[in-house]
């Protein structure tokens, strides 16, 4: 009786051994069957196919538009700060293939400057809000395109874009009256979006550097550095009088060209 008592036990550890074997494997089966599943996914996510990635990365056709809005007024930026604050420089310095209008300028030598942007934050809210309407114009025909190609009805109206420019940030408004249509009806009257830059503090310095200019002829960089220690303000003297500043938002690296050009010594009396 013992004996059968001892092969019973010695059958029982056999099952239970297997059955812990088969239940080790079945869990090493699922975790690889996981892992495999995550790394299929990771690379549909990360795959330059866009049949693939935009499967996980499809954006709402409010999405679509918002980002054309940011992307217009980024390009607008993007060419205003590198030129004195305007799209199509007229009276400017050409330094370094960059066309630099001026802020404040005297044509003749030894007189002091005279603003020609007296508001400088005011000049290039205008510039990027004519420049902004264009190229969000021609963005908006493309999404709409492209939306009504996956079956959706568009209707709006030719964009207004007001522009606000805050400390810190670019606060875009544009009355566009739009209303999106598939399996259900979304309007909008207005879509609103906002950028980040460091164009309102580097404005102000711009324009106070320039109206010191008007009055004395010069100024003095330093000052403005040690007040706001994220500045930096290059003054790069030209031969003919000119003075181009560089402002550098160190923490954004955002920069901020501008030329003046007040007293000017002619070159030749220039020891």
């Amino acid at each position: 009786m013992k004996k059968m008592d001892k092969i019973k036990g010695d059958d029982l550890t056999l099952v239970f051994l297997r059955n812990n074997i088969y239940s080790k494997k079945s869990q090493i089966s699922i975790f690889i069957i996981l892992g495999i599943l995550i790394l299929v996914v990771l690379i549909l996510l990360f795959s330059r196919d866009t049949r693939f990635s935009n499967i996980f990365n499809a954006k709402s056709p409010y999405q679509e538009i918002e980002e054309c809005m940011q992307n217009s007024v980024r390009e607008g930026l993007n060419i205003l700060i590198s030129q004195g604050g305007v799209i199509e420089p007229r009276n400017y310095f050409l330094y370094d293939g960059k066309k630099i209008d001026y802020i404040c300028y005297s044509e003749n030598d030894y007189d002091k400057c005279v603003m020609q942007k007296p508001i400088i934050i005011n000049t290039i809210k205008e510039e990027l809000e004519k420049y902004s309407k264009k190229e969000v114009k021609g963005c908006l025909d493309s999404v709409k395109n492209n939306l009504e190609k996956k079956g959706y009805t568009i209707s709006m109206k030719e964009p207004e874009i007001e522009i606000e420019i805050v400390p810190k940030n670019i606060l875009v408004d544009m009355n566009i009256d739009l209303r999106i249509q598939k399996n259900s009806v979304e309007s909008y009257n207005h879509i609103k979006t906002g950028i980040k830059s460091e164009i309102y503090n580097l404005a102000l310095v711009a324009s106070s550097i320039s109206q010191w200019e008007a009055r004395y002829g010069d100024s003095e960089t330093l000052n403005y550095m040690l007040n706001y220690p994220s500045l930096k303000v290059e003054k790069k003297k030209q031969s003919e009088g000119t003075t181009i500043y560089i402002l550098t938002d160190r923490n954004s690296n955002e920069k901020f060209y501008f030329a003046s050009r007040s007293i000017a010594i002619p070159a030749g009396l220039v020891k």
